[in-house]
């Protein structure tokens, strides 16, 4: 018997993918299939970006504090990276001419 492949891969990220079980709802998309969900509109821009930088312990408790090897990277390292390695797929999208 097999896993459950990418379908249990977006179960998986639902449940755990935030510092909470369960909090908030996530859900997993692929470049093809967020272009596939917004058939008829029309994309001006789709990027990933985002990084989570922060010790997860303190941000429950609403403390913003860098994991270290976060705060030893420059800025504009930190952004390029975040464009190879993100988490979150930005999509802006406009109704169809």
């Amino acid at each position: 018997g097999g896993g459950g492949g990418f379908r249990d891969v977006d179960r998986q990220v639902a449940k755990y993918s935030e510092a909470q079980t369960g909090c908030p709802v996530t859900y997993t998309y692929t470049r093809k299939s967020a272009e596939k969900l917004l058939n008829g509109l029309k994309i001006q821009s789709l990027f990933v970006e985002h990084i989570f930088p922060y010790e997860i312990e303190s941000y429950k408790s609403y403390i913003y504090k860098y994991v270290w090897y976060f705060k030893m990277l420059p800025r504009s390292v930190f952004r390029l990276m975040e464009k190879f390695f993100g988490w979150h797929l930005c999509i802006e999208a406009k109704l169809g001419e």
